[in-house]
């Protein structure tokens, strides 16, 4: 249960769940270990493979290996990828956000321009009427 005291809700603001504080990208010493080995994998692979005499079984783990980090690449990608697009439909909602705050605040300032205006014609009227009041005394 929740509490809605003192809380506005007209409605005119569009129900947003942030998820940003979850996008980030913290690399863990789990991620630092399989990229060395990986680089192992590469580095030792390339040499291993010009000899004739390990063509047959290195070959098919090679390309298990090979067929899972592209896997896992592709997983990367997909990720990135999502992640991408839920930025830019943030960065959408936010833009229309300032585009109609930038509306209200021209409109706002239009207001106060006119009551500003109002304001001095109204404080020259009352001046002339006090100066008629005088004149009649």
């Amino acid at each position: 249960s929740f509490c809605l005291k003192g809380e506005g809700l007209d409605g005119s603001f569009p129900a947003v769940i942030d998820y940003t504080p979850y996008l980030k990208f913290t690399q863990s010493s789990d991620s630092i270990s399989s990229d060395e080995e990986e680089l192992r994998t590469l580095g030792s692979s390339g040499s291993e493979g010009s000899t004739p005499e390990n063509i047959g079984p290195p070959f098919l783990t090679d390309e298990n290996s090979w067929y899972n980090k592209c896997k896992r690449v592709e997983q990367k990608y997909r990720l990135a990828l999502e992640q991408k697009g839920y930025l830019e439909e943030l960065v959408r909602l936010r833009e229309n956000q300032l585009s109609e705050s930038v509306s209200q605040n021209k409109l706002l300032l239009q207001r106060i321009e006119d009551m500003d205006l109002a304001h001095k014609m109204e404080k020259e009227q009352l001046e002339y009427i006090i100066v008629e009041l005088q004149d009649q005394l």
